[in-house]
């Protein structure tokens, strides 16, 4: 079962060859390597290479990346896998991890498991915790476990999963490739939404499966929650959930006969909550179409924003 890591980078030789060390130490050898590199000049590239010279044993290629930003660089990465790739499985990689020996053995495991004999039966995606770790990969805490459901429903309003973790089969790489990359968000978050609306399955792992690195400024742990309720209704006021809803709205309505009735549903709802002419309207098409966020927090902000007219 080989598995097509995609590997976006940009600026990254500080911590790059410890994610690439970390691919190769993998327990589960059968993968293969495409990077695109979005235009570094820090030596990103000739490390890329070396890697690929010193692991002959391994199809390896080093493209050139759009050069639009880290989301269109993720959709070029989608866009260069042919048709007759033989890969089974395919992993999104971030340039500044460190893998987890066991990531893509679990990965693989977890959704062969859950598809049984057809891996290609339907849209499957994985995602895991993480463990969080300064630049010197000194431990800081690990991720939230998702507190409520998975689905469409959460799925329209917020990712839960980082895309570093996230390994995924063909039926979801061609519903990827089939999205415009001007309308998404972020990569990671569009592959939860096809996954849950085109009725396949997303399994969230609870053990970590990497060491995500957190670079120098950022704010972990329990001042970090508070910190993001705060930048959440910052980005509510600032109208960055509405374009966010926008494109989103946009998006997944293009290709809405790939999705289940129910999450065509759902999408309906999602856009009368954004375009409902008064706060009640607002607030009842929410609740009718069983859309929900994570935590209390974000279930009142999503209630504020629906109100307000922001998302």
């Amino acid at each position: 079962m080989q598995v097509h890591i995609l590997l976006a980078t940009y600026q990254g030789a500080a911590f790059l060859q410890q994610q690439l060390d970390s691919i190769a130490r993998q327990s589960h050898t059968d993968w293969r390597l495409t990077i695109s590199d979005d235009g570094s000049s820090d030596g990103t590239q000739a490390i890329c290479e070396r890697f690929a010279q010193t692991h002959p044993a391994h199809t390896i290629r080093l493209l050139e990346g759009p050069r639009r930003r880290s989301t269109a660089n993720f959709f070029h990465l989608l866009a260069s896998v042919a048709d007759d790739d033989p890969s089974e499985w395919f992993a999104f990689c971030d340039q500044d991890d460190v893998w987890l020996d066991d990531k893509l053995a679990r990965a693989v495991t977890a959704l062969a498991s859950a598809l049984g004999a057809d891996s290609s039966a339907q849209p499957a995606l994985y995602g895991a915790r993480t463990r969080w770790v300064d630049e010197h990969l000194r431990p800081l805490g690990e991720s939230p476990v998702p507190a409520r459901p998975l689905g469409f429903g959460n799925a329209l309003l917020q990712n839960v999963a980082s895309g570093n973790t996230m390994v995924f089969n063909r039926p979801l790489l061609r519903l990827l490739q089939a999205y415009d990359p001007a309308l998404a968000v972020v990569h990671d978050w569009t592959a939860y939404q096809l996954a849950t609306g085109a009725g396949g399955l997303f399994h969230f792992d609870p053990t970590p499966a990497l060491l995500y690195r957190q670079h120098a400024g950022n704010l972990i742990g329990a001042q970090s929650r508070i910190r993001d309720r705060f930048q959440r209704l910052g980005l509510l006021w600032q109208g960055q959930y509405r374009h966010w809803g926008e494109l989103t709205e946009r998006g997944l309505g293009a290709l809405a006969d790939r999705l289940t009735p129910q999450a065509r549903h759902q999408l309906d709802a999602f856009r009368r909550v954004r375009h409902g002419s008064s706060a009640r309207h607002r607030l009842a098409a929410l609740r009718e179409g069983h859309l929900w966020r994570q935590t209390l927090a974000g279930q009142l902000s999503l209630h504020l924003g629906a109100a307000l007219g922001r998302l």
